[in-house]
């Protein structure tokens, strides 16, 4: 069957923008239902102040129970979410969060050099700051990194990344 050249041409674009734009990758439940849009954009709370490692380590770190509790002790304690925090602390057990990003494992990279070099969370994650659960909206591949690698002055040695 032959297409209408309008109706092609609006297939063309629409498998373009799909090619291009940012992707939400299905993401597993987690224990805890966590709203970034509250912590970061609503109570203006840094990135960094819960993913602490990111400035200093490869991982940005998932927060632990502990670091929860540092707020939580006295905000928020009878929402339901808090109280399931509350008893991992009681419990002394770790929240069992699910990680959200993945990178190959055959890939370097080392949160606490962009972080420490002015490189945005937003840059990596966007819309995290506007999601009520974590998500990941942005496919790490080749192309994203070296496009920023470029605009940024940054080596595009393949050993950089690839380890």
């Amino acid at each position: 069957m032959i297409r209408p050249p309008c109706q092609a041409a609006f297939v063309a674009a629409l498998l373009l923008f799909a090619a291009t734009a940012c992707v939400a990758v299905a993401q597993p439940p987690q224990p805890i239902k966590y709203s970034h849009q509250l912590h970061v954009t609503v109570n203006k709370i840094d990135c960094r102040f819960c993913h602490s490692s990111a400035t200093k380590t490869a991982s940005a770190g998932i927060p632990s129970v502990e670091k929860c509790m540092m707020c939580h002790r006295v905000i928020a304690v009878d929402s339901p979410e808090i109280k399931k925090i509350a008893q991992y602390w009681t419990e002394k057990k770790p929240i069992p969060w699910n990680r959200v990003t993945e990178l190959p494992d055959y890939t370097y990279f080392p949160h606490f050099r962009m972080v420490n070099a002015g490189v945005a969370c937003l840059t990596c994650h966007p819309g995290m700051d506007k999601a009520d659960a974590a998500v990941q909206r942005q496919e790490f591949t080749m192309g994203f990194c070296l496009k920023c690698h470029r605009s940024r002055g940054v080596s595009i040695d393949c050993w950089t990344c690839h380890i």
